[in-house]
């Protein structure tokens, strides 16, 4: 069921992308990775913080993960922090750029860049974004080291292959909040 309801999200943000066009699509795609540069300079200070207020089911003896190696169970409350600050940043910084894209649409552009292929090359790059956006969400969900949660999330192919194999984004999250926090 959850990977059908992934299936519909990304086929929706191929649609919006499609119809966005690429200039519009471009420039959320710059957002995007200014989004990410932010929130990757900053979320460790920020990390420190939350992590006074909002809670995190600890591990405890017996409990296990499917995502992350079992020697790092009793250390995933740090990962899940990092995760939520970067998730934080990430998005505080991506809606000021999506505020600011409203007036991208008043850029005039040439109707050359309005064909089926530049629709179709934003459409993709829409799904990207949203691969990116949903691993962060996952990953941090697959950080609560919960049985009900990690059946759930396992029991998903899309889900298991987002947060796992998808092949930019997954390494990406990986080494900002697995290997640059808890080593």
């Amino acid at each position: 069921m959850l990977s059908i309801i992934i299936l519909l999200i990304l086929a929706w943000s191929f649609y919006i992308g499609y119809s966005r066009g690429i200039v519009l699509q471009g420039y959320y795609a710059a957002a995007t990775m200014v989004s990410m540069l932010v929130a990757g300079a900053f979320y460790k200070s920020l990390a420190k913080f939350i992590s006074l207020w909002v809670p995190y089911a600890s591990a405890t003896q017996g409990s296990s993960t499917y995502f992350f190696p079992s020697s790092q169970l009793f250390q995933l409350d740090q990962v899940f922090y990092a995760g939520l600050a970067y998730l934080i940043i990430f998005t505080a910084v991506y809606i000021l750029g999506r505020f600011f894209g409203i007036f991208a649409n008043l850029i005039p552009y040439s109707n050359k860049l309005d064909t089926k292929w530049y629709n179709v090359t934003s459409g993709a790059i829409a799904v990207c974004i949203s691969i990116f956006v949903l691993g962060m969400c996952l990953t941090i969900l697959a950080t609560v080291p919960m049985e009900m949660v990690q059946e759930r999330l396992n029991s998903s192919f899309m889900i298991r292959f987002i947060v796992k194999y998808t092949p930019i984004t997954s390494n990406i999250l990986k080494d900002l909040w697995v290997n640059q926090v808890i080593g």
